[in-house]
């Protein structure tokens, strides 16, 4: 709980959130605002954090349409952000250690889309040249609160950090709403059990799209079944419009729109 609570944890969380631009929440209040008395907003949260008087505001919710898609997010108020980044900061580097594979990139530090296009690159020029190319369809719906918690409680046992991370989903319309600071981490998770089914094969997940490299079309077609049948064990199905078996160059994938 230290990790999230202290001072220094909460100055680099909010540094990391005003890095990106962002409307304010039902509190009216911007990040202008809240640096210019940030070092004593930062101390009282810290407070309360600590003595578990903090409790998470109401969010607001706003609606837009990109790529063809309508979107819902959440906008929690700036000072909520700082307390959704700084509990993800604490708790990624165990999952880094402990949950994530290495050949999964996006919503994660420092393994974006060049690296996940790297890998792809590798895996073709060793003839796995057929692609299970599969989008995930709504990998952020469908989970509950229990869910959602117990996802984090396999790897992460300190109560307190739990009790606020149920008390921060709580306050959500949905626990992995979009536009939450934990919806990233959350989503990685709940594909987790995926992820360990597909340990020692060649795949690269980007995101919410899994790509399996393969030999022929038939072994596509038989790693196709099989991915389906493990996202289907965790509530999950592919995308249709977007999922297909092809023979891509490496730029092809993983690209927004």
């Amino acid at each position: 709980m230290h990790q999230v609570a202290a001072e220094r944890s909460l100055k680099r969380a909010a540094r990391q959130c005003m890095g990106r631009t962002g409307s304010p929440g039902v509190d009216g209040l911007t990040w202008r605002a809240f640096r210019e008395d940030m070092p004593a907003r930062l101390r009282t949260l810290s407070r309360q954090l600590i003595d578990g008087s903090w409790e998470p505001e109401p969010v607001r919710i706003a609606d837009f349409d990109a790529w063809g898609k309508h979107y819902r997010v959440v906008i929690p108020t700036v000072r909520d952000r700082v307390v959704h980044r700084a509990l993800r900061n604490a708790v990624e580097p165990v999952l880094e250690r402990d949950a994530y594979p290495p050949w999964m990139f996006g919503w994660r530090q420092r393994a974006g889309r060049p690296l996940a296009v790297a890998a792809a690159s590798a895996h073709l020029a060793a003839g796995r040249t057929w692609v299970v190319d599969l989008d995930v369809a709504a990998a952020s719906r469908g989970v509950d609160l229990e869910q959602a918690v117990t996802s984090v409680a396999d790897f992460i046992h300190d109560s307190s950090v739990l009790a606020l991370l149920r008390s921060v989903l709580t306050a959500l319309p949905d626990p992995l709403a979009p536009g939450s600071g934990l919806n990233p981490m959350l989503t990685n998770l709940r594909m987790a059990p995926v992820d360990r089914q597909l340990a020692s094969t060649a795949v690269v997940r980007m995101t919410d799209n899994y790509t399996w490299f393969c030999r022929s079309r038939s072994e596509a077609e038989e790693a196709w079944v099989r991915l389906v049948m493990a996202l289907d064990e965790c509530g999950m199905r592919p995308a249709p419009a977007k999922s297909k078996i092809w023979q891509p160059n490496p730029e092809d994938l993983y690209a927004a729109g």
